[in-house]
């Protein structure tokens, strides 16, 4: 993805949208621009990797249809994303269901429409068409490439999945098996039990009901599907899913189907339902979005200018240590990171009295972007800012003495920085830095990986259809070349001083941290392709580490870059645990000196 995204409203960046709670469970209000419409629309998720890939797609989504006045909510299923890990997803999918019918519910409220929509993809458009018959009864639904039969796609999906952690090279051992799992994130067993008996081609249609169709192209079951329901005389209008693969094949390089999104709001605008409506709604968003499970609460925020950034709050009900962290996300997963692994290490943070903060950068996940920004914001310095604003709301909030900033992946490089630029950290975490200081074009990939590519057809083709940024490709096989050689050539080989310079460049910042006494870890799963830079900066071994007393190294075995198997991220929390204690007890130590 490249170019500009455009601003919500010229000098004014658009609000993220609201958080709400309806019963326990915590949705995303996007309330419709003056003009609103007797029509409202609920969104209904995907699961695992296509719910990563369409929360951004969702969001633009949403913000489209509240420009022509037209509210919407998004939530997550129990066990899903950001919600509470508590034991209703043992209910299998009819649970997912009636939380559908009480998010409706919530929806009418807050907008005051009589007309509801459902959108769902893949999972979320089973659900909906299912609950087109219950008692939320949508005027429409749009069903955009759903799941038709549940037995198919668990076996896709365990195809997948294999596909999956044989790319991250997951050591057979360490995957997970169950049913519905993938990339780290286990289906709960009763959904993947249930799911065995959907067939959306037994399902009854109402004939009065409005159908969306978004087909993936070249699939013979959707056309199959297209025909029951023409057989069924709905009123529908089937679209091919152009972009279908791009948007879901893979998170880091995912792009938008601007398409299907005009092509939605056309559908939405001419249903005989988008009317001006003249209701008041019957309730109103709370101040706060709060939930509690376990010893821990949990709060939906908005913060920064024009509240156009948001994150959960994790902070233990009792017994705080006088510690926060501030969690950051990649530019390809949202708030509850890869694995639902920033949930899990915020509420085991919580559980020994740590408070943190989980959000998305602007751009990424539910936080809109602003103006001048690029769309893909993967190591963009610009994040910078998000981070102190961050920092700024822990604080507002009555945040605690002692600070950890927190990152993995592109969000390592994003702390660093971020930590370099404010010196209010006290510590700070590096999970698989790619980098210290940025100077390749795009995100690179080892000389390894570049070999391996080049001797595959598929790139080859892409590289003749352009699909293939052949100068960044040249920039950055160029660098790698030279990061080999730098060491003993930068005497006598004029390319190799650059590097050699920033390597000079990248010390100074660890000295800057070490003169702070900002204590750092660093942690590379063995074998990340993070480490090549590394090494160019800090020897083969990591032996000129030594020279900072402030910086710890910790390798982690049979891990991939995302830390996808579960041993891996377990580990991490451990590390997170210990540091956070150990300001903790500084923190102790120093109130007990003071009297």
């Amino acid at each position: 993805m490249s170019g500009i995204e455009t601003n919500f409203d010229e000098g004014r960046a658009r609000p993220a949208s609201q958080p709400i709670v309806f019963g326990s469970h915590i949705g995303l209000f996007e309330e419709a621009k003056e003009g609103g419409r007797d029509m409202a629309v609920l969104f209904l998720n995907p699961w695992g990797i296509e719910e990563m890939c369409t929360r951004k797609f969702y969001r633009i989504l949403a913000e489209q249809l509240a420009d022509i006045g037209v509210s919407s909510l998004r939530f997550d299923y129990a066990g899903t994303g950001n919600s509470l890990d508590d034991t209703s997803a043992e209910g299998g999918l009819s649970v997912w269901s009636d939380q559908v019918g009480k998010a409706a519910e919530e929806l009418k409220n807050l907008s005051g429409a009589s007309n509801l929509v459902f959108i769902g993809q893949g999972i979320g458009g089973s659900l909906a068409l299912i609950e087109a018959g219950s008692k939320a009864s949508p005027a429409a639904v749009a069903l955009l490439a759903p799941v038709l039969k549940g037995r198919v796609y668990l076996r896709e999906l365990s195809l997948y999945s294999r596909l999956i952690d044989d790319g991250l090279g997951i050591k057979a051992e360490l995957r997970e098996r169950d049913p519905g799992s993938i990339a780290g994130l286990t289906m709960p067993r009763a959904v993947a039990e249930d799911l065995k008996a959907v067939d959306l081609n037994r399902v009854e249609v109402r004939t009065n009901l409005d159908i969306f169709l978004a087909e993936r192209p070249g699939l013979e079951s959707d056309n199959s599907f297209r025909e029951h329901l023409q057989a069924a005389g709905c009123h529908l209008r089937a679209s091919a899913f152009s972009g279908y693969d791009a948007l879901v094949a893979n998170p880091l390089n995912q792009e938008i189907p601007d398409d299907l999104v005009d092509n939605l709001v056309v559908w939405i605008k001419s249903l005989s339902q988008y009317k001006p409506h003249a209701a008041l709604p019957s309730k109103k968003a709370g101040m706060t979005a709060s939930v509690h499970s376990a010893g821990i609460r949990e709060t939906a925020v908005r913060f920064g200018p024009d509240q156009r950034l948001f994150g959960v709050l994790c902070e233990p009900t009792e017994n705080s240590i006088g510690v926060s962290a501030l969690i950051l996300t990649t530019a390809y997963d949202h708030a509850a990171g890869w694995a639902r692994s920033s949930v899990e290490l915020a509420r085991q943070l919580a559980n020994v009295g740590v408070s943190s903060l989980r959000f998305d950068s602007a751009g990424v996940g539910d936080s809109p972007p602003v103006a001048g920004r690029r769309r893909q914001v993967l190591y963009d310095e610009a994040q910078i800012a998000d981070v102190e604003m961050a920092r700024d709301f822990i604080e507002g909030h009555g945040g605690s003495e002692r600070t950890i900033l927190i990152g993995r992946c592109s969000g390592a490089y994003v702390a660093f920085r971020g930590v370099l630029a404010d010196p209010r950290w006290d510590s700070c975490i590096l999970i698989n830095p790619v980098a210290f200081r940025w100077r390749f074009r795009g995100l690179p990939k080892t000389l390894k990986a570049y070999m391996k590519n080049a001797l595959d057809m598929d790139t080859v083709r892409r590289l003749w259809a352009g699909g293939v940024d052949l100068t960044a490709v040249t920039k950055n096989i160029s660098v790698r070349l030279v990061d080999r050689m730098a060491g003993g050539l930068s005497l006598v080989f004029a390319p190799a001083k650059p590097i050699v310079q920033l390597t000079g460049h990248v010390h100074r910042d660890f000295q800057t941290l070490a003169d702070r006494g900002t204590s750092l870890t660093i942690i590379y799963t063995e074998g990340d392709e993070g480490q090549e830079m590394f090494r160019t900066n800090f020897g083969d071994a990591g032996e000129k580490l030594s020279a900072y007393s402030n910086v710890q190294l910790h390798l982690l075995p049979d891990a991939d870059h995302n830390l996808t198997p579960r041993p891996a991220r377990e580990k991490v929390i451990e590390l997170a645990k210990m540091q956070a204690r150990s300001l903790g007890d500084h923190y102790s130590s120093r109130r007990a000196a003071q009297g």
